[in-house]
């Protein structure tokens, strides 16, 4: 049976100056919100999903499910709830340690739609899952929290009860897919958009894999990269596990650029909503020489848009590895740090 936790009585989160977007705006009183657990179905879960424009792929169904199956870990659902309506949803995985230690981690969550982006509503939300989850002796929570770094989001997480760790926060490009395809193209960088012009004329051919049949070939290729150049990424294990879970909901795209009929390169996307998340890519040296991979996830941005996706998480930005985040950053999206870990 579902349970609904309300919050406990206490004092409005502190008074905050408005955030400009797409931070929260900032509240007065604590609103009537509770967070529902384990009730919500999957049609239920989904469709809320759907209503935040910039949903995280480790928030979705699909990689609770891969998360269970490959790593041991165990999901709990929770939906909050203002005045009885959803209005957002947090994915938690648990793991029990030597039968004792009850570990908890929420990575990029919870997740609010749009409405619900408000400082106060974000401050209660936080304070509901630090009141389901204590830090002890045997509690060992925490969580990747999804709002942008800055004061506001120190005062609201602080205020929930939660203790901010030493280190940088999450940070990304998020690309806006809804302007049309001309205005795409004019918000890439100069030197990007040579590039991608080069990889057009090329004589590249791209595949598009709706279904994921290609992936067992670009994995090998990924992890034959990742041993060489020593960067840390998901498994091949978790990936693929995350495509048998995710295809039939069509969330899986992989596309691959041939050269003569060889493959010379190739990119993973998941689907999450109306959002995307770039998780792998690879090029081999006929595929740099092309430009490849600027044409591939040019062509994947186009793909998306004709899904209905809204918004492309460009997978993270991490310590320079050969010009990548430069090459993320080409794209012309916004980009963004998140609030860090907390406990």
């Amino acid at each position: 049976m579902a349970k609904s936790t309300p919050v406990k009585k206490s004092k409005a989160p502190p008074p905050v100056t408005p955030a400009p977007q797409p931070e929260p705006k900032a509240s007065g009183a604590a609103p009537n919100v509770t967070l529902r657990w384990d009730g919500a179905r999957i049609s239920e879960w989904n469709a809320l999903l759907k209503r935040v424009p910039r949903s995280s792929l480790t928030q979705c169904f699909g990689y609770a499910t891969a998360m269970m199956t490959v790593e041991g870990w165990k999901p709990r659902l929770g939906i909050f709830e203002r005045d009885g309506q959803p209005i957002g949803l947090v994915l938690v995985l648990e793991k029990r340690l030597a039968r004792a230690v009850r570990v908890a981690k929420i990575h990029r969550g919870p997740l609010l739609a749009p409405e619900a982006q408000d400082w106060g509503i974000v401050g209660v939300a936080y304070r509901l899952l630090r009141q389901a989850y204590p830090t002890g002796l045997l509690q060992w929570p925490s969580v990747i929290a999804e709002v942008p770094a800055g004061p506001l989001a120190t005062t609201a997480l602080t205020w929930a009860g939660w203790r901010h760790q030493p280190g940088p926060g999450y940070r990304t490009v998020w690309l806006d897919l809804t302007p049309d395809e001309a205005t795409l193209r004019a918000r890439l960088d100069p030197k990007w958009r040579n590039k991608l012009r080069q990889g057009e004329k090329s004589g590249l051919v791209v595949e598009v894999d709706r279904d994921g049949a290609t992936l067992p070939w670009l994995l090998e290729k990924h992890e034959a990269d990742r041993k060489e150049r020593k960067y840390r990424a998901a498994g091949s294990k978790l990936l693929t596990r995350l495509r048998t879970v995710m295809h039939k909901d069509g969330d899986v795209l992989v596309l691959r650029a041939l050269l003569d009929g060889e493959p010379v390169a190739g990119v993973l996307i998941f689907g999450h909503g109306v959002a995307a998340t770039y998780q792998v890519g690879w090029s081999g040296p006929e595929g740099r020489r092309t430009r490849a991979h600027h044409l591939l996830l040019w062509r994947a941005c186009l793909e998306l848009k004709a899904q209905g996706r809204v918004a492309f998480d460009l997978g993270g930005l991490t310590p320079d590895v050969e010009g990548i985040n430069t090459f993320k950053r080409g794209l012309g999206g916004e980009e963004v740090e998140l609030a860090g870990v907390w406990n």
